[in-house]
């Protein structure tokens, strides 16, 4: 029998949280870090500070949870109103004078903003950090991931673009309010076959020794971009295996993680929900399937590519993601406190979180977004002695970005660079 899955009852004017929004905010809550992802956006033309206060406040207008707060009633939370406009921080850009300043300026800029823990309160769970020039500059949307995942954070950049390209929101088409204001029964709109949800796991011991993430980025060209997802369709594979199989065979090369280690895949709910449920519906909807894997650095890519494949084929087709949203419902069905829920709440291995071929436009009227790409905390699903490392992954204007979120204490900025190298070194080979 699948296990129940109650929406938290919140307040009355509040969105109801389903149980990933619960997990989250409980997992975020439970040790010194925290669940934030920020998302950023490089473009060229020239952007006002009014234009972009008008765009947000017709996304706020249109998205419930991007007006809402985190409140909580003892160990539950639960959504609210919040009145308060997005806040805006506006930072300097490098820009022409420092073009390699200008390429690094987003790495201070979002680990200030991932460091900064939404408090709730009656703010939104949702922040932007502008590096503001004349013709050009990078905003960062920081989310609290209980409101957004990966797929709707990249919908909503689609939509801020389309906005700011009017100039004037009022000029946009009118929206219908709270379209997605409404909680997915997730146990109906997820009501397939799956295995029995795992037993809860808890590490009693653990300890919050206050762990870091840090972030790398690696991209490759439109060319080698294209040429890599012929070779994947060609082997009658997809490309989340492609990259997941270079990854780790980079991960057990540098010995950041063991060669038998775990592979673990970030998979979206809503191409499962029946009916599927869209890109644009503010809410989160992923979980993660893992399985055991042998890593040997020097075989071929191919191989381990084609096996990861395989395996990830037969967890979707065996319900394994249905069976990893019943598992957390199980973590939470004796009403844990934060610290308790963290306990439960863990990864080790080489994980993957792959948005695929995102969809957003380069061209916006004057703006043109030239990089897109997303960084992540992952120090709350870390353990200090069982390494973990989370690759990141899209593609945009024909583009893939690979960002690498890895643990400080555990892998170094220059280490994870060598990953990234080495990984795009074993990725180019193959094209």
């Amino acid at each position: 029998m699948n296990a129940k899955i109650p929406p938290v009852a919140s307040a009355s004017r509040g969105v109801a949280m389903n149980v990933l929004e619960r997990a989250e905010c409980l997992l975020d809550a439970g040790s010194s870090g925290n669940m934030n992802f920020t998302v950023i956006a490089s473009y060229c033309g020239r952007l006002e500070l009014r234009v972009l206060q008008e765009a947000l406040a017709a996304l706020q207008a249109e998205h419930l949870l991007l007006r809402s707060t985190l409140l909580w009633e003892g160990d539950h939370p639960h959504f609210g109103p919040a009145a308060a406009p997005v806040p805006v921080a506006l930072l300097p850009w490098p820009g022409d004078d420092d073009p390699e300043g200008a390429a690094r300026a987003w790495k201070p800029a979002a680990r200030a903003s991932l460091a900064e823990r939404f408090g709730g309160g009656g703010d939104p769970l949702w922040r932007i950090s502008w590096l503001q020039g004349p013709q050009a500059g990078e905003l960062l949307l920081t989310f609290h991931h209980a409101i957004a995942d990966g797929l709707s954070a990249m919908a909503l950049v689609q939509q801020l673009f389309a906005l700011l390209a009017a100039s004037d929101a009022s000029a946009q088409e009118e929206r219908q309010d709270h379209w997605d204001a409404f909680s997915p029964d997730l146990s109906r709109s997820f009501a397939g076959p799956r295995p029995p949800a795992a037993a809860v796991q808890e590490l009693s011991d653990r300890q919050d020794i206050g762990l870091s993430t840090s972030y790398g980025l690696e991209q490759l060209n439109a060319s080698a971009s294209r040429a890599l997802l012929a070779w994947t369709r060609q082997r009658g594979l997809r490309l989340n295996a492609t990259l997941h199989a270079a990854f780790l065979q980079a991960l057990v090369a540098a010995e950041v993680v063991p060669a038998q280690t775990v592979a673990t895949t970030v998979v979206n709910l809503r191409p499962l929900a029946t009916p599927a449920m869209p890109w644009e519906l503010m809410r989160l909807l992923r979980v993660c399937v893992e399985t055991p894997v042998s890593v040997d650095p020097d075989e071929p890519v191919e191989r381990l590519a084609t096996e990861l494949h395989g395996v990830l084929q037969q967890q979707l087709r065996q319900g394994d993601p249905l069976q990893a949203l019943d598992s957390i419902a199980a973590a939470l069905h004796d009403d844990p406190t934060p610290q308790q829920f963290w306990r439960r709440s863990w990864r080790q291995g080489g994980l993957i979180t792959n948005l695929g071929r995102v969809p957003v436009g380069a061209r916006h009227g004057d703006l043109t977004l030239q990089r897109l790409f997303f960084v992540a905390n992952v120090e709350p699903i870390a353990l200090p002695d069982r390494p973990l490392a989370v690759l990141g992954a899209m593609s945009f204007n024909d583009q893939l970005s690979l960002t690498c979120l890895h643990i400080e204490q555990q892998l170094d900025d220059p280490g994870a660079a060598a990953v990234l190298a080495d990984m795009k070194r074993r990725l180019l080979l193959l094209v």
